[in-house]
């Protein structure tokens, strides 16, 4: 018996012709006190919300940009950090209908005016930090008219949590087609210049099969997703994914920190944790037999992860890693999911709904042991997570795309058995 291959085989996407993600929270709210999130910063600070309380926050902060004039399509800049606020920016986002720009607290004032100006964005939700940084803004985009801070109001900038109160806690969301932009997101690779990757709110309904095969999640159960609110990582770990599966989510709020990761896990009961191959090693190195509690399912993503950590973190904790591939652009397209073998080194075999080959220099199918590049076919039937085109680049959503297949840049191989081993990242799909 294959479980994995009875799944590929019977696997359909399902994807509504009408979707917004704020309607998902909306219905999640209709149990009151059910956990939507427990949040905790590096002062030990904590916080817990429920579904309830971010329907009444992302309601609010729609009605506070609709207020302001945001309509739909407008592009608006979330640059937040691991708050608590995040999420609803996100969501209170998509109710209107406008599209989501995600930063990161990491990312300079260069990178935030650039992005600013690049999409056109009327909004910015930024923390007191970012608001400090980002002083030639109103210099370099004259569409950005609105300045939000989570802080206390300051010269330029409106106090969000002043205009929240202000505002009604009903709102009806939008009513977007799947098909329609939802999130412009930025990723750039070592040598390249930044790509503003545009997604549709299909991205955002199809995460929850990325969730439930591959990070595992079950309602009612804690997820954790370590990485920062601007990678991709974050919106299928810390957001879409496991929300739409009914699971809550764990959110520190603090700096990367290993051995923080390890008393966090010791404390909370936290059963699925998605993080780096990176982080995973270190908390290998720091752990002193405090033990994980809960935890269940691991989940790599970020880098390649090598069998020695796999072993190590298995040998430990009696826990199998599951390394999973994708882009920004592709959402997950290659898994260990659960049941299957894990084959250390290995990315996995194809996720369900991706026919995922490999491809030599002339554009046929590598044989096996061969690399090539990875390229995902979208015809006859285009996966929905994958994103609609790079904003504001048709040469390079051009060359992204050619005859049946999206190309990575990415060279891998695949083995007798189907399974797949990276080879090196590009950092931009092949013409």
């Amino acid at each position: 018996m294959d479980p994995y291959g009875e799944l590929y085989r019977n696997f359909r996407w399902d994807v509504p012709e009408f979707f917004n993600f704020g309607t998902a929270i909306d219905a999640l709210a209709a149990e009151p006190d059910q956990t939507a999130l427990l949040w905790e910063d590096h002062e030990g600070n904590r916080a817990r919300l429920t579904f309830a309380d971010i329907r009444e926050q992302s309601n609010r902060i729609a009605n506070v940009l609709v207020g302001l004039g945001v309509r739909r399509g407008d592009r608006v800049i979330v640059a937040l950090g691991r708050v608590t606020l995040w999420q609803a920016a996100y969501v209170g986002t998509l109710k209107a209908g406008a599209i989501v720009v995600p930063c990161g607290t990491a990312l300079g004032e260069k990178d935030i005016v650039e992005r600013a100006h690049h999409t056109g964005a009327s909004a910015i939700i930024a923390t007191v930090k970012n608001a400090e940084l980002i002083g030639d803004l109103r210099n370099r985009c004259s569409t950005l008219r609105h300045y939000l801070i989570t802080g206390s109001p300051r010269p330029g900038w409106q106090g969000l949590h002043a205009s929240m109160l202000k505002a009604s806690p009903d709102f009806t969301p939008v009513r977007a087609r799947a098909a329609d932009s939802a999130i412009c997101c930025y990723s750039c690779g070592t040598t390249s210049a930044p790509k503003a990757i545009l997604h549709s709110h299909a991205y955002t309904w199809c995460l929850r099969h990325l969730a439930s095969q591959w990070l595992d999640v079950r309602p009612g159960e804690l997820h954790w997703t370590t990485f920062e609110t601007d990678e991709a990582e974050a919106a299928y770990g810390s957001l879409f994914g496991p929300w739409m599966n009914s699971a809550p989510i764990f959110m520190y709020g603090g700096p990367v920190d290993p051995q923080k990761e390890l008393a966090l896990l010791a404390r909370y009961p936290i059963a699925t944790l998605c993080a780096s191959p990176t982080e995973y090693l270190i908390m290998l190195e720091r752990d002193s037999g405090g033990g994980l509690r809960a935890l269940r399912h691991c989940t790599s993503a970020g880098e390649p992860l090598d069998g020695e950590t796999f072993a190590a973190w298995r040998d430990r904790f009696g826990l199998r890693i599951h390394e999973g591939y994708g882009q920004a652009e592709t959402a997950l397209a290659v898994a260990n999911l659960p049941g299957m073998e894990v084959r250390p080194g290995s990315m996995g075999r194809p996720f369900p709904g991706y026919d995922v080959r490999i491809l030599d220099a002339e554009g046929r199918e590598a044989s096996d042991g061969e690399t090539g590049e990875l390229a995902i076919r979208v015809r006859p039937e285009r996966p929905p997570p994958l994103f609609l085109h790079y904003w504001k680049d048709a040469e390079k959503s051009a060359a992204a795309f050619h005859g049946d297949h999206y190309f990575t840049g990415d060279r891998a191989s695949r083995d007798a058995d189907g399974y797949l081993w990276f080879a090196g990242r590009g950092d931009a799909p092949a013409k």
